[in-house]
Parts: C-alpha cells; structure tokens; sequence
C-alpha cells in the first residue's frame, strides 16, 4: 500500500482555492439574484433616479459579461462531458433564465443564481481535477467553428435591459399603484 503526504502546501493551496470560489460564486449569485437597477421611495412610490439609470445601463453588459465568463470558464475547465456547443448555450441560457425569474419569480431566481455557481464550483473542488490539457485542447479547437448569432448575443446583452423596462413601467409604475389602490378598496 502506497502511502500519500498531505503537505501543509497542499492544504493551504485547497483552502485558498476553495475559499476563493466560494467568494466568487457568492458575488456572482448576489449580482444576479435581484434587479439591477435601483430603486428610491419618494412620495410618489418606487422611482428610479437619473443617476440609478446611468449607473444600470454602464454596470448591466459588464455584469452580463462577466456572468457569462464565470460560468463558461467553470465549465471549461470543470472535468465533464459537456461539448463545445453546449459550453456556450448553457451560460446564456442560466443567464437569461435566472434574468428572466428575477422579475416574475424572485424566490426561484434566487434559489437558482445562488446553487449554480456554487455547485459548479463545488462540482470541479470535489472532482479535485480540472479538464486535462489533451480535453482541453480539443475543446477550445471545438469552440472554433461554433458561431453565437448576432441577434443572440444582442439578446443576452439587451435582454436585462428590455425585462427591466417592463417591469418598471408595467409594474412599479403602472400595476403596483393600481394593485395597491385595489386592495385599499377592498379592505
């Protein structure tokens, strides 16, 4: 029987590591677990602020893009069976759905942004390997020929900022006062 070492270099690089990812998918759940853009109650209800908007609309495609490299790199180098197609599709697709859930279903939003990042993260920790060099290799030559559209890409992009508007004028500005003036009325 072969004996094995745990250095103290070990430990320390897996509890580096696995702090680190901890850290990262933690910061990457809570930036897409709740709307992006910010809201001030004055007299009038919920609004948003000149300054809120700017802030959204420069923050929201490099929040969008670094959702998309969090999870694309996570699945790269995460030793799976997963191809070159759906190393691309997957992350746009969590990124839209978990966008899409913020709105119209924030406890399954949130649920979803805050298990995904960490069970990949905890999926390539428990495996204790990354993809090996020849896999990955293959892999990003796969990568080549595959092309995202146009439109996708404008989609993924635009997409927070198109379920923002309605749910801003549809519902904050629009639906709520109206819901809440009904409810007054009943009660």
């Amino acid at each position: 029987m072969e004996t094995y070492e745990i250095t103290l270099g070990m430990l320390v690089f897996w509890a580096a590591l696995i702090g680190g990812a901890a850290v990262l998918a933690h910061l990457v759940y809570r930036s897409m677990d709740r709307p992006l853009l910010s809201l001030t109650l004055t007299e009038q209800g919920p609004r948003a602020q000149r300054r809120d908007v700017v802030l959204y609309v420069i923050v929201t495609p490099l929040l969008v893009a670094l959702w998309w490299s969090f999870f694309t790199m996570v699945l790269l180098l995460s030793d799976n069976k997963i191809g070159a197609t759906q190393l691309i599709l997957f992350p746009l697709a969590l990124i839209i759905a978990v966008r899409t859930l913020v709105f119209i279903a924030p406890g399954p939003a949130h649920e979803l942004a805050k298990i995904l990042p960490i069970a990949l993260i905890a999926v390539v920790i428990l495996s204790g390997s990354v993809r090996p060099a020849e896999e990955f290799d293959r892999i990003l030559d796969d990568l080549a020929p595959i092309a995202v559209s146009s439109p996708a890409i404008v989609l993924l992009f635009c997409y927070d900022y198109i379920i923002t508007a309605i749910w801003y004028w549809g519902w904050i500005r629009w639906g709520r006062p109206k819901w809440v003036a009904r409810r007054a009325l009943a009660s």
